[in-house]
């Protein structure tokens, strides 16, 4: 919980980045090339559709950011919400297909388990629009990165903006990391001097607490029979 504000901002960095087409510019203008601006364009966000994979508290954060901050449409895939928790603003879902399928941008924001890891794959990202981009900030084996790459190689998706990978550290060769249309962050989403210094006080606090013999306020399991 910590880390929720972070990791949600750094999602919309990455969305930016990609529908700005920020890091292919920014080589481009560093070696000379200032009619790039005439030649290749980026993508405005208000009135595009962000389709969402998981509505957790980092989910919720993103889509209200994209929803108050940039007037996209947001649309929603959690099958462990209940209704009475959804947020009337995003539209929801009952498949990932349509997800995929109906969004300009996809973010996936689900947590690692057997039945999600490699679940981001092929046949899913063969749905997505030509024009549409995938962006991952919650775990690197959500999606089968083969797939993903021979997509973007393909141009069948417009690119990518990743903050975590199958391996880490990714090796150099990666094919992800060869294309142009691909954004990368080394996985620090959640390092920001903020979220960093909260982590280290909070795990004091609560150090403090058990010691204490008070209820710690960030438990990560709480037993029937608390020792006394």
């Amino acid at each position: 919980n910590d880390s929720a504000v972070a990791v949600a901002e750094h999602t919309m960095m990455l969305i930016l980045a990609c529908a700005k087409k920020l890091v292919f510019f920014d080589r481009a203008a560093r070696r000379g090339d200032y009619d790039i601006r005439n030649r290749v364009k980026g993508m405005d966000l208000e009135g595009k559709t962000l389709g969402l994979l998981g509505l957790g508290k980092i989910g919720h954060m993103v889509a209200k950011k994209a929803i108050n901050g940039f007037g996209m449409e947001v649309i929603g895939y959690d099958p462990f919400l209940p209704a009475d928790r959804w947020d009337p603003e995003v539209g929801r879902r009952e498949t990932m297909e349509e997800i995929f399928a109906g969004s300009d941008i996809v973010s996936i924001h689900m947590p690692s388990t057997p039945e999600t890891r490699n679940s981001v794959d092929r046949r899913l990202i063969g749905m997505m629009k030509p024009t549409a981009y995938l962006i991952n900030a919650a775990r690197g084996d959500l999606i089968r990165e083969a797939d993903l790459a021979e997509a973007l190689q393909n141009g069948a998706i417009a690119g990518a903006g990743l903050d975590v990978f199958q391996t880490e550290p990714p090796s150099p060769d990666d094919p992800l990391f060869q294309l142009p249309n691909v954004t990368v962050t080394p996985h620090n989403a959640a390092l920001t001097l903020e979220t960093t210094d909260r982590m280290g006080l909070h795990a004091a606090m609560g150090i403090d607490e058990v010691l204490s013999g008070r209820q710690p306020s960030w438990p990560v399991v709480v037993p029937k029979e608390p020792r006394t």
